[in-house]
């Protein structure tokens, strides 16, 4: 039997898996749970686990920054439960004029990593439905420069465009503090290292539907949604065991069927918004598995990360996965 340790964040996709009523076959998986921007810098910094979810956007950095110590040699498997909506909590100051993104050219936004994979989308979703692009907008970054995770794959501020403005204050909970007093426009939170006061008087979400609307205008513009993660494997352990990475791929669509079955809302991307709606506009699977079917999702990423340099672009998306699920 196979023994793998792995880190994911709560997902109702993975809970039949996690809780064991799904097995991978011929594999013995242990999880720890946590929160992704905490658990991703776990990875980077000490990459101690064999199988985990992951940043796309980090992710494909990994691959043009490979560790000097032999660091983060993993592969992907094609597998997407969760949509880059964290930036649809995005709040803006209620002096600032912004009242819906197409309002954002011209001002400053707050992120808690530029290249962050919500970040990316943000900016990705701007240029799909309005023709922005990300040096319309200034960006403060609410992580230190030594800490954002760009810098740990060894990808940061020297390689972004230099057309794009960027600037980190690093200081403790600095979007919140410009946000609430205007220094910038808008910022959305991550976590406990990332918040924003929401109960101040001085801010105000941009949705009233947590950019549903929004997301749903950008997937008729595009047909798909968001993605915010995908699941690593260290490579050693494919090398080693070849038979593996199949057997979680069909562990994890399992998990996501089953899932399916118990709850019909782990089918959505707002669980507490009408679904019958979210199916007929976002489709009766929006976490599909499999590389065809993500092929165009995966290439804007890329092309959004070669605008803003924390790409040089990836000629083979394919080779970002396993290799014998390169097919699915």
């Amino acid at each position: 039997m196979l023994k793998l340790r792995g880190t994911f964040s709560e997902n109702p996709r993975l809970a039949p898996l996690l809780d064991g009523t799904v097995k991978a076959k011929g594999i013995e998986l242990e999880f720890e749970m946590g929160h992704p921007a905490e658990l991703h810098e776990r990875h980077l910094r000490d990459d101690a686990h064999d199988i985990f979810e992951f940043s796309i956007s980090h992710y494909m950095m990994t691959k043009e920054h490979p560790s000097s110590i032999g660091k983060w040699n993993w592969a992907a498997l094609p597998l997407f439960f969760s949509k880059a909506l964290l930036c649809m909590n995005t709040f803006v100051n209620v002096d600032s004029g912004v009242e819906h993104p197409r309002d954002l050219k011209g001002k400053k936004m707050g992120v808690p990593d530029f290249s962050m994979t919500a970040a990316l989308w943000w900016r990705a979703m701007l240029r799909e439905l309005y023709g922005y692009h990300p040096w319309d907008v200034e960006w403060v970054v609410g992580r230190s420069a030594d800490t954002s995770h760009s810098a740990l794959i060894g990808g940061g501020a020297t390689t972004f465009n230099p057309k794009i403005a960027i600037s980190w204050p690093n200081r403790p909970q600095v979007l919140d503090e410009m946000l609430q007093s205007g220094a910038i426009d808008a910022a959305y939170p991550a976590g406990s290292e990332v918040k924003i006061t929401a109960d101040s008087g001085r801010v105000k979400p941009i949705f009233s539907d947590m950019g549903h609307e929004w997301v749903a205008e950008f997937v008729r513009a595009t047909g798909f949604g968001p993605v915010n993660h995908t699941v690593v494997i260290q490579q050693k352990v494919l090398d080693e065991n070849p038979w593996a990475a199949e057997a979680l791929y069909e562990a994890f669509e399992e998990s996501k069927q089953e899932s399916y079955r118990r709850d019909a809302a782990a089918r959505s991307l707002y669980p507490k918004q009408d679904l019958a709606k979210q199916v007929e506009e976002f489709g009766d699977d929006p976490y599909v598995s499999g590389l065809a079917a993500n092929i165009p999702m995966l290439q804007m990423a890329v092309d959004q990360s070669v605008e803003e340099g924390l790409s040089k672009g990836i000629a083979d998306l394919s080779g970002l996965f396993a290799e014998s699920l390169r097919t699915t």
